[in-house]
């Protein structure tokens, strides 16, 4: 073990020097509030769908989904199969729109895309209030890193977060989201080398005297509730059933419309390459949730007596069958996928406070120059990442059992919200403002009232999370027929602005 932590010491002090770098390196990029917010129009289809897939597959598909799949079993695998497909089919929705509209009215985040689509600064307020929900998967992603640096270097959970937040903390601080694609890109790398060694692994039986067959055979007798002929767990909140598992389904379908992945389409070059953007985020996005299948693996590997929080799973089988370089080269890529997905949440926070609150809502209103403006803009966005990380690190001090399903609890109410105002929005032309308010405060009211304890107390926030989105959709279709014209046509009176600048 101590070969492993030496290793793991090495190559991580290696691979933070090199995020550090990459860090400096986004700053020389960075030369104005735009770039720190959406470096715009500086990366190739691949660089970004690297990012993206990164960015979708985050701590908890490295260690969540793999501690799910050991705890519970075979049906947990819904998940890791089924979010990919949804995500990426979203994204053929809005993709396009969210790139062109952008560049053309220079649209930052996606409150100020969805308040611009519909004219109204309102909803443009909410949605960045409603955004700072992507803390709680800020802190998933803490308790990821934290639990990885406890396992494989042997430094106390606490000084695990105490690391995370000052390395992401100064990269991110230095170059915005040039340093967020920079160091995303080789953390995508990665991720998917480690979820292509996993696959191999499982797939082989890696660890398992007997290979494949055995493996099988322990997993059925240690998980007989959770076995590969199961389908679904009778009674579980998540995987009890189709209706269950569909709703979690339905649930991602607006996921990558979430602050974090939805600017990095602005960082694409140009609109010809979104296809290939598509194309490559589907191939690097379906590999990368493959990591659950570790998780199975672990049933087979791994005594059975042994005690570990399930999120533990991975950093312990790697220690446990792999060579002492090897598994600490493999943690570290399992670290790539907590900073890959942190960092970009860090920075769609920061401009919650410095693009969607003070240079759209109170510059206006004030009496300032545009340097004064632009000066202070820069200066809100570096230094409050900081303080989104610190208020992250502090609820990640005391860590939640499950991060999959954590993470979650902020994430479906996001996608609760903006369910109806984009995704309908984008495919229907004649989606209004009014329709578009009423749609996001319905779905945001039904995603809380159906999670919370006194409401139904939904206690699984895919069901609720899926619920939501559903419910989003309809409002915002009953309310759009119910307050518009057949004539009337919104979307295009937008697109004819757009033209017009």
């Amino acid at each position: 073990m101590g070969s492993v932590m030496f290793w793991s010491w090495l190559l991580m002090t290696l691979f933070i020097l090199l995020m550090l770098w990459l860090g400096v390196v986004g700053m020389k990029r960075t030369h104005n509030s735009d770039d720190f917010a959406t470096a715009r129009s500086s990366y190739g289809p691949i660089t970004i769908a690297l990012v993206i897939a990164a960015g979708i597959s985050s701590g908890s598909t490295f260690m969540g989904m793999p501690g799910l799949a050991y705890a519970v079993g075979a049906p947990s695998l819904w998940y890791p199969l089924l979010y990919p497909v949804s995500t990426v089919f979203g994204m053929l929705f809005f993709a396009k729109a969210i790139k062109e509209y952008g560049d053309k009215l220079g649209t930052r985040t996606i409150p100020e895309f969805i308040g611009n689509r519909y004219n109204s600064s309102f909803l443009r307020l909410v949605l960045a209030i409603i955004s700072v929900l992507l803390i709680f998967y800020v802190i998933s992603q803490l308790v990821a890193a934290a639990i990885m640096f406890q396992i494989m270097m042997g430094v106390s959970y606490h000084v695990g977060i105490v690391i995370t937040v000052v390395v992401i903390g100064i990269y991110v601080f230095m170059g915005g989201s040039h340093s967020d694609i920079l160091t995303d890109a080789i953390q995508g790398l990665l991720m998917v080398l480690v979820a292509v060694i996993v696959v191999v692994c499982f797939a082989t039986g890696y660890g398992v005297d007997g290979g494949f067959g055995e493996l099988i055979q322990r997993i059925n007798e240690r998980r007989p509730e959770g076995s590969f002929d199961k389908l679904f767990i009778n009674g579980d909140k998540t995987y009890g059933n189709i209706w269950l598992v569909l709703l979690l389904l339905v649930a991602h379908l607006p996921f990558a419309v979430q602050p974090h992945l939805g600017n990095k389409f602005m960082a694409v070059k140009s609109t010809k390459d979104l296809k290939n953007l598509l194309m490559y985020t589907t191939m690097f996005a379906t590999i990368l949730p493959l990591m659950g299948l570790g998780g199975m693996l672990a049933i087979g590997v791994l005594d059975p007596s042994t005690t570990m929080k399930p999120d533990a799973v991975i950093p312990t089988l790697f220690t446990q069958i792999f060579p002492p370089f090897i598994a600490a080269f493999l943690a570290v890529a399992v670290l790539s996928a907590v900073m890959s997905t942190s960092d970009g949440l860090v920075v769609s926070l920061t401009q919650i406070l410095a693009n969607d609150i003070f240079r759209l809502s109170i510059v206006p209103k004030i009496n300032i120059s545009e340097e004064k403006a632009e000066h202070y803009e820069m200066q809100i966005s570096r230094y409050s990442t900081f303080l989104f990380l610190i208020l992250a690190g502090i609820v990640a001090w005391n860590p939640p059992e499950f991060l999959s399903i954590f993470m979650w609890i902020g994430i479906g109410g996001i996608v609760s919200a903006t369910a109806g105002p984009l995704v309908v929005g984008s495919l229907w032309k004649r989606a209004n403002k009014i329709s578009a308010i009423i749609s996001l405060v319905v779905g945001t009211l039904s995603y809380w009232i159906i999670y919370l304890p006194f409401g139904f107390n939904v206690s699984n926030p895919f069901a609720a999370a899926g619920l939501g989105v559903i419910i989003s959709m309809i409002t915002m279709i009953i309310a759009t027929l119910a307050t518009s014209k057949s004539t009337d046509n919104t979307l295009l009176r937008f697109e004819e602005t757009v033209e017009e600048m």
